[in-house]
């Protein structure tokens, strides 16, 4: 019999359930993200640095690419992959779902190992992060 998990994901929680053949879904855990709520200058500790050229007497600021709350997320969502690689690792599945909204979900696809990418079997663009398990299995059935 195969399992399969599925991950019902947020910028707030992802929440990681099981389901063997196609039963019912159980919850595996469900880690929050207390960062997920804040706003990108509540993340940020300080404007970014400057810089001045002394030639043209003028001052520019140095930026990064992107933002405190995007690399708060990745951080985040690296620590769901680890769990995911660990799990796949021990064979506690065989197939994976990633449940999302598409701008997080291309974030998330962005960071799987190749490991996972091969047991990945289908990805549902949507927000179900609030929805009960019972009415995420009637989306995924």
């Amino acid at each position: 019999m195969r399992y399969e998990w599925i991950v019902v994901a947020s910028r707030e929680e992802v929440r990681i359930f099981s389901r063997k053949g196609v039963g019912n879904l159980e919850l595996i855990t469900d880690i929050g993200n207390p960062n997920g709520v804040l706003r990108t200058r509540d993340l940020e500790s300080d404007r970014h640095g400057r810089a001045s050229d002394n030639r043209m007497h003028a001052r520019h600021a140095y930026s990064t690419q992107e933002s405190a709350r995007d690399r708060s997320l990745k951080d985040f969502y690296r620590e769901i992959i680890d769990i995911l690689n660990r799990g796949l690792l021990e064979h506690r599945f065989d197939s994976l779902t990633l449940i999302a909204e598409p701008r997080l979900l291309g974030i998330v696809r962005a960071l799987l190992s190749p490991r996972l990418v091969a047991v990945l079997h289908r990805e549902i663009a949507k927000d179900l992060s609030y929805h009960e398990a019972t009415e995420i299995l009637a989306r995924i059935s």
